[in-house]
Formats: structure tokens, C-alpha cells, sequence
């Protein structure tokens, strides 16, 4: 008999909410098998003041995810999924306080990881474009140091370290998927 043909999916899509708070993003996610997916998230927002120099979000972030979806849709990992991430994230930011926090030295990322629900859905009339919703949570080892908010402002404190727990991510998702078909099966 031929060999039995599946169709797995790579889609590209991007988060509104990411861009509400000023962070270009992209993201990637591939089909490993049925009910399972990787999910490589990309944010970064740098190099520009929120309409002063004491307002500002700088951030790059990187949140990779393996996903589960109990129940296929058409053969295809959509719905209701379940998932489990490991992130990293550079920031400076300043709320037009006094003061301004930045990720230990300029270079000690936040890490950690946490879990996160969500549901995932094509357009009837163009199956292959979609939107997914998507909120976790997660527990970060997170080290900074705070200056004044000024520009150039001199240290405040060194050095901090802390555990924080709190929604990691937020997501309203627009994704276009790309089929690809895979030849398995008895020859």
C-alpha cells in the first residue's frame, strides 16, 4: 500500500498585545506530532523613550513553550491548548517616577519559566489565517540594579535580587500557518 501522508503545520504570527505595550514581536510554531507543538516567541522593544526621557520600556525576550492540545481539530493542533515555558528577558524600564530598573549590569537577563493556557482558532473563509488568545504565569529569578530617572542618572542600588511570581504572558495572536506534508507509513 502507498505510504500514509500527514499534514503538519509551521505558522508565523504576531501578538497585538505585545505591540500595545510598544514591543515589535514575531513568533513561530511548529507541529512535532499530533497534540504537541513548540512555540518560539521573539519581543523587542529598544532603543526609544516613551514620549520623555523618564518614560520608557526597553525589553528583549525570549519565551520558547511546549504546547499539548487534548483534542485535534481536522487533524490539526487547534482549540484548547496547555503548555509549559522557559523564558528570558533584558529590561530597562522607567515609569516617569524617580527612578529607573535595569536587569543587573545591562546584561543579567530575568529567567525562569511557568504555564499557560489558551485556545486557538482559523477563519472559516481563509483556514490557513487565525487568531489565538493565550495567558500564563510564571516564577523569574530577577536581579537589577535601580539609578535615578534621569538621563544618565547615577546608581540608586546594586544588586538586588529577587523571586517574582506574576502573568508572564498575555497574548490575542494572528497567525498564518504553512502546511507541510510528511510521507510515513508501511511501504
Amino acid at each position: 500500500p502507498p505510504a500514509a501522508e500527514s499534514v503538519f503545520k509551521f505558522g508565523l504570527k504576531t501578538n497585538v498585545v505585545g505591540w500595545g505595550f510598544g514591543m515589535m514581536n514575531v513568533a513561530a510554531e511548529v507541529d512535532v506530532i499530533p497534540h504537541l507543538s513548540v512555540h518560539i516567541p521573539f519581543y523587542y522593544s529598544g532603543g526609544y523613550d516613551c514620549f520623555s526621557p523618564t518614560i520608557k520600556f526597553r525589553g528583549v525576550v525570549l519565551q520558547p513553550e511546549v504546547r499539548y492540545y487534548p483534542w485535534l481539530k481536522n487533524q490539526c493542533n487547534e482549540g484548547f491548548f496547555a503548555g509549559a515555558h522557559f523564558g528570558l528577558g533584558w529590561y530597562n524600564y522607567a515609569l516617569n517616577g524617580d527612578y529607573r530598573i535595569q536587569d543587573f549590569g545591562g546584561n543579567r537577563p530575568a529567567y525562569g519559566g511557568g504555564l499557560s493556557v489558551g485556545y486557538k482558532t482559523r477563519f472559516k473563509k481563509h483556514p490557513s489565517w487565525g487568531v489565538e488568545f493565550a495567558v500564563g504565569a510564571g516564577v523569574y529569578n530577577v536581579k537589577y540594579d535601580i539609578f535615578y530617572n534621569e538621563v544618565n542618572g547615577p546608581y540608586y542600588k546594586k544588586g538586588i535580587q529577587k523571586t517574582w511570581f506574576g502573568i508572564d504572558n498575555a497574548a490575542v495572536s494572528f497567525f498564518y500557518d504553512i502546511d507541510i506534508k510528511k510521507k510515513g507509513g508501511k511501504r
